[in-house]
């Protein structure tokens, strides 16, 4: 499926707008951020549901009103009820099924303790009613749970960013990543002139006295604590239905609620709003379906430099189409399947990032994604070489969300592991299921590896080792030279970090030549190896990674008549027949722990096996022709053997 996108195609590769967070400052008011509950009594109970009753403006920070929290004791005798709510908000009143107690105060943690201990798997509410104007945060990121901001038109407009921590600033929470809340009520109410957006669905517009309007809006699937939002102003809503291509027959409203000016709502905005819904439609083929279908997607403009991935609907800074499939890509990654730590939100962050890509190749062209994965790549390869994606200093607000590791080389990880996958379908089909698997809850990077090892039926503890763990990439060069149909090629590389000893990488090398051009595979687990293979070509020069398909800086490439003579048989007495073949080849006498591989002549890898002193290569169900097979052994030089079927 493509769209008519050229005009704001172009616009989005020349400025490379990744999201969201890092395109603002992180400078918030809190140096750092928590690793865990703010206090072990939290633990004590998991929050069942939310019910909001605040009144807001759209002209200052102000709120007041209550939120009734649903929840079940997780010990027994439990007897201290603990909270978080920033201080510059004041309880006027709290209670604990119905009964009045008396709220503690140490900094953002609050406390109430119960006349009589409740047993293990008690229900229970706790309502907190409550007012004050928490400081406003700057309209962006790390700033503040609530942002007022006067645009230049004279136009007011409130809302929220909990991200990462910032929630207690509006509202009496837990932050817990793991504690996510079944269901949520939001009543909001406002003056009559302005419109409240939030999570799930509009259920009912109450009018209240003095020409008031309660937005009631309710979620219904479990949500984290930082996805819950707000946001008021003057809106203006767009809104139509998207339908599934599923063969279910399923459509589901796009809600978008905009601010009344030529700034936001141009048609170039409004074609982009108008292909969110097919964006929703692609993504829900390529990882599931759109998790919270049964409710709704949309946005509600801001005064964002990004996006901020509310559930069901994201507070937007501009409608750049990138921008808009990178927070709906959320919806999955992070919403749906939260990271279980801050330590893998390359998880949600970096496949988000990947899924501007994804956008591109589907609604643009393969050679459009790439353009911007050579940005993408850039962005890492011309940072220093420290840093892993796994986030290692989770009290850093700006480690957490750094947009070299978290966001770009996260979304390098994520397209290194579609190349890897032995079926472009796999990768996704791998994906899919991950999402199945932890739908409406919680996973780790680990969680991802074994689902993608069972659906690739291979081990990939060494790509994950090597790229999210360790820290750096390779700087690769290349030397080669021909002698008829034998391509000799001397690769070489040198890792920018000394986590990594080596990078093991199936590297892609295009043979070129005055009339036509090849793309053969090899694959490197050393620093400098040297292989053979066959063209008919006549080389007139090499390209390493031609497609930018794994992370690298690629240096210099040169013909070298040094390489010529090379005997490719260094692996002594071993014996391959018969060749030509029918229906196998016998490889005999190999040497303990010898890997042997089978490759068509473009380069693909056919067959495997490792391992065990005599092999027995399938060649029944191959076309007739030529074929490599690789012999190689721990500490010698590949051995090469050309086999004929």
């Amino acid at each position: 499926m493509k769209l008519k996108f050229t005009f704001i195609i172009m616009a989005i590769l020349m400025v490379h707008t990744v999201d969201a967070h890092y395109n603002c400052s992180r400078k918030g008011k809190r140096a750092a951020a928590k690793t865990t509950l703010a206090t072990v009594e939290e633990n004590d109970y998991d929050v069942k549901g939310l019910k909001f009753d605040i009144n807001l403006t759209n002209t200052s920070t102000a709120i007041s009103g209550n939120v009734i929290t649903y929840a079940t004791t997780f010990i027994a005798g439990f007897t201290v009820y603990a909270f978080e709510l920033d201080t510059a908000l004041t309880i006027d009143s709290f209670k604990l099924n119905g009964q009045l107690l008396a709220v503690q105060t140490t900094g953002a943690v609050r406390k109430a303790t119960l006349q009589s201990p409740l047993g293990m798997g008690v229900d229970f509410t706790a309502q907190v009613y409550y007012h004050g104007q928490p400081n406003s945060g700057t309209g962006q990121f790390f700033t503040g749970g609530l942002n007022h901001v006067a645009l230049g038109t004279g136009t007011h407009l409130m809302y929220s960013l909990s991200d990462p921590d910032f929630a207690d600033d509006w509202w009496p929470c837990k932050q817990s990543l793991k504690d996510k809340i079944d269901s949520v009520s939001m009543w909001v109410t406002v003056d009559d002139t302005l419109k409240v957006g939030s999570n799930g669905l509009l259920k009912n517009t109450t009018a209240m006295p003095s020409n008031k309007l309660r937005y009631e809006w309710k979620s219904s699937y479990p949500i984290d604590y930082y996805l819950i939002s707000v946001a008021v102003a003057p809106y203006k809503e767009y809104s139509y239905y998207m339908h599934f291509t599923d063969g279910s027959n399923d459509s589901m409203l796009i809600q978008n609620f905009y601010l009344d000016s030529a700034s936001f709502f141009t048609p170039v905005a409004k074609a982009a709003l108008d292909t969110t819904g097919k964006i929703v439609d692609q993504f829900s083929k390529l990882y599931g379906k759109y998790p919270f279908h049964l409710e709704k997607y949309g946005h509600c403009m801001s005064a964002l430099t990004g996006g901020m991935e509310h559930q069901t609907m994201t507070t937007l800074g501009n409608t750049i189409p990138t921008l808009i499939a990178h927070e709906l890509g959320h919806q999955w990654w992070g919403n749906n399947v939260t990271y279980g730590t801050w330590a893998d939100i390359w998880l949600s962050e970096g496949i988000a990032t990947y899924g501007e890509q994804l956008f591109l190749e589907y609604f643009s062209s393969k050679q459009d994604a790439q353009i911007r994965r050579s940005q993408v790549f850039g962005n890492v390869t011309a940072a220093a070489a420290g840093g892993s994606v796994y986030v290692d200093d989770t009290t850093s607000t700006g480690r957490i969300f750094n947009g070299t590791l978290t966001y770009n080389k996260g979304a390098a990880v994520a397209h290194m592991l579609r190349y890897l996958a032995p079926a472009d379908s796999l990768f996704f089909k791998g994906l899919q299921a991950f999402q199945q698997q932890y739908k409406y809850s919680n996973a780790v990077t680990d969680d991802l590896k074994n689902v993608m090892e069972q659906t690739y039926n291979m081990q990939l503890d060494t790509f994950f080792r090597q790229w999210i763990y360790g820290q750096g990439f390779p700087f690769i060069t290349l030397k080669w030279y021909q002698e008829g149909s034998r391509v000799h090629l001397k690769v070489t590389q040198l890792p920018s970090n000394a986590s990594v000893a080596a990078f093991e990488i199936p590297l892609e090398i295009k043979l070129e030549s005055a009339t036509s051009d090849t793309i053969v595979k090899v694959d490197m687990k050393q620093l400098s190896e040297h292989f053979i293979v066959y063209w008919d070509g006549t080389m007139t020069g090499a390209t390493i990674d031609p497609e930018d398909n794994i992370l690298n800086r690629a240096g210099l490439t040169g013909k070298d008549p040094s390489l010529a003579g090379i005997d490719d048989v260094t692996l002594p007495n071993i014996v391959v027949y018969p060749n030509p073949a029918t229906e196998y080849w016998n490889v005999n006498n190999l040497p303990y722990d010898t890997e042997v591989s089978l490759f068509d002549i473009m380069g693909k890898k056919l067959w495997h096996s490792t391992g065990s002193a005599n092999v027995t290569v399938p060649a029944q169900q191959l076309q007739q022709g030529t074929y490599i097979l690789e012999i190689r052994a721990k500490g010698m030089r590949s051995k090469y053997v050309k086999l004929a079927k």
